[in-house]
């Protein structure tokens, strides 16, 4: 099997990976894993996020449907704030001359709401904690969370570092690069640790219930974040990075929408 084929299969979503992820993978290492293998299975871990074949009864499907929309959510978020920062850089640092002022107006807009929707956010995560993680006591829950706090804290430090008066020498390039590229690492496990979390976790219909509502605000947010930015890129000198970076982030927008929509009417 191919790295990138390999990467592609753990993208599945975990009721998928529980279920089929050996035969899958068995049924990959019998090709030649190629780009067309890999693209198949790309759009099938899309597909298994979007509409989750949930087996079971009835209360086992409304958790796992409940669960699949926490963690779709969540990677949704993870994916399309990443945006925000990316197209601050890319239209105001500097700015192309003949940019509105607007433009930066909007960029803020986006930092606010970006700010609220990891408030809701972190309520949610705060309330799964009180309900599940605290009660259970167990390591294995709170392993895969380690990673993303680990590589936040030192690129907090980096960060620090590299904003401090530098020549621009190649060892600083070399430490931008490294920050840049333990930035997106930080991204990765942020996004995942959580998903893995709740995974193992299990937890209740119940507890899902109320962290489920403030899923759909962190939705709404979002969808407001591609919007603005949007606008902004539209307004400013539009490029095929900018607009690449703006589509990214309504797409996770987009996905997340549909993953909340199927679980509205379960709340």
């Amino acid at each position: 099997m191919s790295g990138l084929a390999g990467v592609v299969l753990a993208c599945y979503p975990p009721w998928f990976r529980e279920r089929y992820g050996e035969e899958l993978a068995a049924l990959v290492e019998e090709t030649d894993g190629g780009p067309r293998v890999t693209l198949d299975l790309a759009l099938g871990a899309a597909r298994a996020w979007l509409r989750p074949a949930l087996a079971g009864d009835s209360a086992a499907r409304v958790r796992r449907r409940m669960q699949a929309t926490l963690a779709t959510t969540w990677v949704a978020w993870c994916a399309g704030i990443s945006s925000v920062p990316m197209l601050d850089r890319l239209l105001l640092d500097p700015p192309p001359p003949g940019t509105p002022h607007v433009v930066g107006v909007l960029m803020s807009v986006s930092w606010v709401l970006v700010l609220a929707g990891c408030l809701v956010a972190v309520a949610a995560a705060l309330l799964l904690t009180l309900s599940v993680l605290v009660p259970a006591r167990d390591g294995r829950l709170v392993a895969p969370l380690l990673p993303g706090g680990v590589l936040a804290g030192v690129e907090a430090v980096g960060g620090l570092m590299l904003a401090q008066p530098h020549r621009h020498s190649a060892g600083f390039l070399a430490g931008v690069l490294a920050w840049v590229g333990g930035l997106a690492l930080t991204g990765l496990a942020a996004a995942a640790g959580p998903v893995v979390t709740l995974c193992r976790a299990r937890p209740s219909a119940v507890a899902m219930r109320r962290p489920v509502r403030l899923a759909v605000a962190v939705t709404a947010v979002l969808g407001a974040v591609a919007l603005v930015d949007g606008v902004a890129a539209a307004m400013a000198d539009r490029t095929a990075l900018t607009l690449s970076v703006v589509a990214a982030c309504g797409v996770a927008a987009l996905c997340s929408s549909i993953s909340v929509v199927r679980t509205l009417p379960l709340l």
